[in-house]
């Protein structure tokens, strides 16, 4: 406030250059107000957003986000600009609440100096942080359900950013991520074959070398195992982000190869397919720093994926298990489609069997690797697992789930001498559907293929295009149905610019299913028959229905689209709510009382609520502390006995030199105008009736008080054509009114705030909530404590503003000495019922 005190001490002579210098600070104050608002809408929006009514998805988190950080740093700088540098520890303050958002979202978060290497033994949850999800809960479970998991340790994200640093990669890396246009598919090979070479052929530097050598001999002294499994586990990995199958896995690994393995699991991180993952969701490669598994490889003679709650039909409660022979790198790349068993969770009985022909299976080679062997033909279509195991898994699998509090995505393994080891567990995406459509009628429907796992439901139409393998996604055009043998994990790069997916092999638990569901592509997977319809074939996918169908089917694919629940979100309803109490919780309520300082702001709401009342405030005192006033502002030439100075902020007030005065009729502005007519139409009122105590209440409260409240001396208004920021100081109460009232109900609002009084503190607060409670009923957020209320309305047409205004201007009139009467709740009751009825809003009240 300094630079407004030292103005207003110069010669009354300066008042055009006063007028100039309080136009520009008010330019800024209004740049304040607009941005404020944009503000409080985008916080609105969130929050409704977090009651589960609407779908949305992580971008719309980050994208909301960086506009209110922008728009909250620079309400800062233009508070600073117009109040001066004591409201500087505001921004230690949104850096403090930023990094609490940080530290929730996962974004931006610093990589805190660790160990190069941590047993899997000694890690939890907590400690995702530092050597990614997949890895930290294998420690979690194991420590917290006693459930065996393969033992080995994690390289830590430190250890990786020692890696980046170390070979100055990060510049590189981020410039050729920074040029890539993800949808330009040679581009996108292009820069991943970049940097993955760039990755590759970096030295790991001598200290994080024998940190792993060390540990990996550590593990093998103590291990039976015959080989080792390196693992990706990046921060962000099997989070709301499943990123599945999109980084390296390297089984049955030999002390040899264990620095190169690493090597390479760091620059997986680079493929194409992960690439485009993380900037189609909006991720900074910057933040999702590798850390890296190096545990035992278990010798499975069976392998699956456990579903606690099916990812399709969770109404129906069931768990899904999912089995082949062998590793279970076949299941997760859709390479051999697996047995399904639907189990219910109420009494655990087999609810559906789905048995697969499993010819071939992935076993460890005694010189290191995998490789394909046979299935003997009487075990092909045979159960891969028996009645005990099916128990066993769902006992284990709904152990889990109430661990986490959501449906889990459980890859297991069972060993040559039958030990289940869980292998890796995220949340599982479920779909919900809140409403469903009318049955589609597809009786005259011609069929060209049937049957299938439903992966994702829904329907679509397009062109037949044929990929076998990564190579021939470059060309696929949008719209376009892809047909596959196999669901590779790199067909995410172009869920983008198709309508729907069909592969030949495979079923609901591979990577690419997991992908599909996240980001809804209608899929159906194990469709014999498929690779048989001819390219550029026109066709519709039926997903939920299980069958191809000849020709563009628009009344089928309209049926066929789902009104989602928001419940299958469940991930990303928690991340909101965790960011919406930094970001949307008002701490900060009453702009009097002594605790209103910007150390006491504890998230952005309460940043945005301080500048706001501080922004007014400064103009206020700037008005009040004006030594030449008289010279700036006039008078409000009126019948009410008010003394009020006037200063316009968008005009030229010398046109006001020879009239200290202003008509009531030339007001104009549009809410002053409607607020004084309310002032005229009211009238002065006559003082209340009052009894010997209200008397009392009103000298005794008078005496006790040391000191009149300077929040505002006289009655000021500051006014444009569209805009109040009006002052009133009557008798012993306080009282402001700002509005916009504009063609934009996206800038209007009103806000009232009212303080204090003659009358002791019952009394000034049953005033207050006689206020209130009208205001409530005429659509008002309200804030009170004790005897203050901050009142608000927003995004009201400005016809609205005008009507409201007018009876806010009654209000003032009516509420002028109320307190001294108000001396029980039945007489505050009387006059509201009063009030109610001479305002005409008894038809809003119950």
């Amino acid at each position: 406030m300094s630079w407004i005190r030292n103005i207003f001490r110069q010669d009354s002579g300066n008042s055009d250059k006063l007028l100039s210098e309080i136009q520009k600070k008010f330019s800024v104050f209004l740049d304040i107000l607009d941005t404020n608002n944009q503000i409080l809408k985008i916080i609105s929006d969130l929050e409704e957003k977090s009651q589960g009514e609407y779908l949305f998805d992580i971008n719309y988190i980050t994208k909301n986000l960086k506009t209110i950080r922008e728009g909250i740093r620079g309400l800062i700088e233009k508070l600073i600009f117009i109040g001066g540098e004591e409201y500087l520890p505001l921004k230690d303050k949104f850096s403090e609440i930023d990094a609490g958002i940080d530290a929730i979202i996962g974004s931006n978060r610093a990589l805190i100096k660790d160990d190069f290497t941590i047993p899997i033994k000694e890690l939890n949850k907590e400690r995702a942080y530092s050597v990614g999800s997949k890895i930290a809960q294998l420690g979690e479970i194991s420590s917290k359900l006693g459930l065996s998991v393969p033992e080995g340790f994690a390289i830590t994200s430190w250890a990786y950013k020692h890696f980046v640093d170390r070979n100055n990669l990060q510049e590189q890396i981020s410039k050729s991520i920074h040029k890539l246009d993800i949808k330009n598919y040679d581009d996108l090979i292009r820069t991943s074959d970049q940097i993955q070479t760039l990755i590759k052929s970096s030295t790991v530097p001598a200290d994080l070398g024998l940190a792993i050598k060390n540990s990996f001999s550590d593990l093998k002294n103590h291990s039976p195992a015959k080989g080792f499994a390196v693992r990706s586990s990046a921060l962000g990995e099997d989070t709301i982000f499943s990123f599945a199958g999109q980084y390296a896995t390297f089984l049955n690994v030999k002390d040899s190869e264990i620095i190169d393995r690493y090597r390479e699991v760091l620059a997986s991180k680079f493929t194409p397919k992960a690439i485009y993952y993380f900037l189609s969701h909006s991720l900074s490669e910057a933040e999702l720093a590798m850390s890296v598994g190096c545990m035992e490889m278990i010798n499975s003679a069976i392998s699956g994926v456990l579903y606690t709650l099916d990812p399709v039909h969770p109404e129906e409660q069931c768990l899904l298990i999912n089995a082949i022979y062998g590793l279970g790198k076949y299941l997760v790349d859709g390479t051999v489609t697996p047995d399904v068993f639907k189990v219910s969770k109420q009494d655990g009985s087999v609810k559906e069997t789905r048995l697969a022909v499993k010819s071939i299976k992935l076993i460890m080679n005694e010189g290191g690797g995998i490789k394909q062997e046979p299935v003997p033909e009487s075990m092909q279509g045979a159960p891969s697992i028996d009645q005990k195991t099916i128990k066993l898994l769902v006992d284990t699998g709904l152990d889990i789930e109430r661990h986490y509090g959501c449906p889990q995505d459980i890859e297991w393994a069972i060993d040559q001498n039958n030990r289940l080891f869980i292998l890796q567990t995220r949340p599982l995406r479920v779909i919900k559907i809140k409403n469903a459509r009318s049955p589609a009628d597809v009786s005259r429907l011609n069929a060209i293929v049937k049957g299938g796992t439903t992966v994702c439901p829904g329907a679509g139409t397009g062109m037949i295009y044929h990929a076998d393998t990564p190579h021939d996604l470059a060309s696929v055009p949008d719209g376009a149905i892809l047909v596959t043998h196999i669901p590779f994990p790199g067909i995410i790069m172009v869920m983008n610019r198709v309508h729907a997916i069909v592969t030949e092999q495979g079923g609901s638990a591979s990577h690419m299913a997991t992908i599909a569901r996240e980001y809804r592509i209608p899929t159906l997977t194990g469709v014999q028959g498929a690779a048989g319809i001819p390219a550029g074939k026109e066709v519709t996918v039926d997903a939920t229905g299980a069958v191809i169908y000849a020709g563009k089917q628009e009344q089928l694919v309209e049926a066929r689209q789902l009104d989602y629940d928001p419940a299958d979100q469940s991930a990303i309803f928690e991340l909101i709510k965790k960011v919406l109490t930094r970001i949307s919780t008002l701490n900060l309520i009453d702009a009097t009382a002594e605790d209103f300082k910007p150390g006491n702001c504890k998230t952005f709401h309460d940043i945005t609520r301080f500048v706001h009342q501080k922004a007014m405030e400064e103009m206020f005192h700037s008005c009040s502390a004006m030594g030449c006033k008289e010279d700036i502002g006039v008078k409000l030439k009126t019948g009410i006995p008010m003394s009020i100075n006037i200063i316009y902020i968008d005009r030229d007030m010398g046109d006001y030199s020879k009239n200290k005065w202003i008509e009531e009729d030339h007001l104009d502005s549009v809410p002053m105008t409607a607020f004084w007519n309310g002032v005229k139409k009211e009238g002065w009122p006559s003082t209340p009736s009052v009894n010997l105590s209200g008397l009392i209440s009103v000298m005794s409260t008078q005496m006790l008080r040391t000191q009149q409240n300077g929040f505002l001396e006289k009655s000021f208004a500051i006014l444009g054509k569209e805009y109040m920021l009006l002052g009133l100081h009557m008798g012993y109460h306080f009282s402001t009114v700002e509005s916009m009232c504009t063609d934009d109900v996206n800038k209007n609002y009103i806000r009232m705030q009212y303080k204090d009084g003659g009358a002791a503190l019952e009394r000034r607060v049953r005033r207050i909530r006689v206020l209130s409670e009208i205001l409530a009923d005429m659509g008002f957020s309200n804030i009170t404590e004790a005897d203050f209320l901050d009142s608000s309305i927003h995004y009201q047409s400005c016809g609205l503003i005008v009507e409201n205004l007018l009876t806010i201007g009654r209000l003032t009139m009516m509420f002028k000495q109320l307190d001294m009467a108000l001396a029980n709740d039945s007489v505050a009751q009387w006059y509201k019922a009063d009030f109610l009825k001479r305002l005409n809003l008894q038809k809003n009240t119950t």
